[in-house]
């Protein structure tokens, strides 16, 4: 009599091997797809699960390896130039070794577009997405299709407000819960730059972590912003402003919770200094928000429901604490006035 089949030795079902395949780190999916060649149908068709992504103009890295797309060099300089000639290789970042270089015969947008398909499916989890240049190829894509991408933060650094929209379409913004965008002015002397503090995506994201070197004020952006969560890293933003902001906050129907940070990560330029020369009229003192004990904050009433705090604190950023000033929304009453003291309970 045949003893009955464990448990642990009945086949996977299909619906439970792709939930095990889809939970797969990109190493562990790409020796499947070297070593088991009945599962490669079933591995291609499913999304991935990745840590990081970057895309620059000639390069797309994923976890810790990265491709190189590059027009043949043998012909780029040549007047025969053949732009359908693509010149690959691959950088592995944990053992610094390149692969052979290989040529195709397909535009480096059309190269990328092959790899970049094979990586990212419809449903794709990304936890940092790193996005230094559109391809043209998803300039051009049809969204009809429904694809996305769940992104869980978001880092632009160079000024792509032109194809922004392209590529953040194809983003799950339910999803997102981080942007970080840099504006550098020196880069762009006509400002076209300032476009994506227009964007939708940027405006309602729910965390915004924006890093600013311009010699304009960009106030009238601050006030349009409508993040959960607003970081700000900008040397040049003074009292003047931060009057303007609080004044924009203390009108508007912002949710308790609602949060802005200014900060810099140079300690001779501290930005929570800013805070000691506020003055404004109708305010409350109110004790420190337990981050710093350098001095009372200031309260705002806001309407019957809400308070506006403004303090000194601390921000965290890759284990190191910079100072800063911090404004919040919170329930009135939820914020203890300084001077005001607990009920004597002794006798």
């Amino acid at each position: 009599m045949e003893r009955p089949i464990s448990p642990r030795s009945k086949p996977l079902s299909y619906d439970a091997l792709k939930s095990v395949i889809k939970s797969m780190s990109v190493e562990k999916r790409q020796e499947l797809h070297n070593h088991l060649p009945s599962l490669r149908a079933v591995n291609s068709l499913l999304p991935y699960t990745i840590k990081d992504v970057r895309i620059s103009e000639t390069e797309l890295k994923i976890n810790r390896k990265k491709w190189f797309f590059d027009k043949n060099p043998e012909t780029s300089n040549s007047p025969d130039d053949d732009s359908n000639q693509t010149t690959i290789w691959i950088v592995d970042r944990d053992t610094y070794k390149n692969s052979p270089v290989f040529h195709v015969n397909k535009s480096p947008d059309e190269a990328f577009e092959n790899f970049f398909n094979v990586y990212f499916k419809n449903g794709s989890t990304i936890q940092c997405f790193i996005l230094n240049h559109v391809p043209q190829f998803l300039c051009e894509r049809d969204g009809s299709d429904g694809f996305k991408l769940s992104i869980s933060r978001l880092e632009t650094n160079n000024p792509i407000v032109d194809k922004f929209d392209s590529f953040i379409r194809f983003v799950n913004l339910d999803n997102l819960e981080y942007i970080h965008l840099s504006i550098d002015d020196r880069l762009n002397e006509h400002g076209e730059q300032f476009g994506m503090l227009e964007k939708p995506a940027i405006i309602n994201s729910k965390e915004l972590d924006f890093h600013v070197w311009v010699s304009a004020s960009l106030i009238n952006y601050y006030t349009g912003l409508r993040n959960q969560t607003l970081l700000l890293n900008d040397n040049q933003f003074d009292v003047n402003e931060l009057c303007m902001l609080i004044e924009n906050w203390k009108t508007s129907d912002r949710p308790i919770g609602t949060s802005f940070c200014l900060y810099s990560y140079s300690y001779s330029n501290d930005r929570s200094n800013v805070f000691d020369s506020l003055e404004l009229q109708g305010t409350f003192p109110v004790e420190n928000r337990g981050d710093s004990a350098d001095k009372p904050g200031i309260g705002i009433k806001m309407d019957d429901n809400r308070d506006l705090v403004v303090y000194k604190g601390f921000h965290q950023k890759n284990q190191i604490t910079y100072p800063a000033l911090k404004m919040e929304v919170i329930a009135s009453g939820s914020e203890k006035k300084n001077g005001d003291s607990e009920p004597d309970v002794s006798g």
